[in-house]
């Protein structure tokens, strides 16, 4: 008895084991390759898509592939698939949803041949987008394409190949996407900064050290009174110079600290005046004697020089 107990157990130990096997083994995706016929099926699905496309029904076209790469993702016909939907999407203008889908070549298929020109054109289309919203010259681009998801767009990018060259364009269009919005002004000059911290010896480096000096000084040609903004302009204008003497932005920004002292000067002689104007001589007389000390000539020179004689201070 106790014999015959040891065999119906023994029984029922392997059919729940084969069982169980059998539940587990459908958890599983199946391999590339592994069924012939969901092969076959997705080859077939792949050939109306084809057709559909050289015929020029695009919209036919891209709902085909999309079926095949959705419906059978371990297919060898899978990658060109979600590829060739993604540049019919983006020939449409539909940056958002091309974008998507060069991503999913991109993470699902690192070992297709078509992973670095996925990563190519994914990096295009961000940057397209970018432009639109940067510039508005883009007549296919949809209206009101929110600045957030073009930022996210070229962050994907700059991080699927963080030493790239393509990581620092990413990142110094990032800074122009804030920088074409004035109540982002402060993002933009992080986004820049970044480029500069992050990959110093890329050719945007310069620039981006170049257009954080700019918005500073452009900031203060707008009325902004926080003059610390100018001496952070030459700051940054000073150190594009010290660290990259030899790019084009260098000497951009020779030209730009000379604008700056020359603001500089002015901004003394007119706190001077204000001095002047209330009667408190002591106080002007140390801006007036400023200008003089920063300049050798000029009518600026001229005028301080005037204005310690009229209040009888020494220069």
């Amino acid at each position: 008895m106790t014999g015959l107990r040891r065999v119906f157990l023994s029984a029922g130990l392997v059919g729940f084991l084969l069982t169980s096997c059998s539940q587990d083994s459908e958890t599983f995706l199946p391999v590339s390759g592994s069924s012939a016929r969901s092969d076959t099926e997705a080859q077939a699905l792949f050939a109306q898509a084809k057709a559909a496309d050289e015929a020029g029904r695009s919209k036919k076209a891209i709902r085909l592939y999309d079926g095949t790469a959705d419906n059978y993702p371990y297919s060898s016909v899978a990658p060109p698939a979600r590829f060739r939907q993604a540049q019919l999407l983006e020939q449409a203008g539909a940056l958002e949803k091309a974008f998507e889908a060069y991503g999913q070549v991109i993470t699902r298929y690192q070992g297709s041949p078509l992973y670095p020109q996925a990563r190519d054109s994914q990096a295009k289309v961000a940057h397209a987008a970018a432009d639109g919203e940067i510039t508005s010259r883009f007549l296919w681009m949809k209206p009101g394409l929110d600045p957030k998801k073009v930022v996210g767009m070229l962050e994907t990018v700059r991080d699927n190949a963080p030493q790239a060259v393509a990581a620092a364009k990413a990142q110094f269009t990032i800074g122009k996407v804030y920088g074409a919005r004035k109540s982002k002004v402060n993002e933009a000059i992080e986004a820049y900064q970044k480029v500069v911290d992050d990959y110093p010896r890329s050719s945007y480096a310069p620039h981006a050290q170049f257009q954080i000096g700019n918005i500073l000084l452009t900031g203060t040609s707008r009325g902004n009174q926080d003059n610390s903004n100018l001496d952070r302009a030459l700051y940054a204008f000073q150190d594009l110079r010290q660290s990259y003497p030899s790019s084009k932005q260098a000497a951009d920004a020779a030209l730009k600290i000379t604008e700056i002292r020359s603001r500089d000067i002015q901004r003394n002689f007119d706190i001077g005046e204000f001095y002047f104007n209330k009667q408190q001589g002591d106080s002007a007389a140390v801006y007036y004697r400023e200008v003089l000390r920063r300049t050798s000539s000029g009518d600026l020179h001229q005028r301080a020089k005037a204005r310690l004689q009229s209040i009888g201070a020494t220069e």
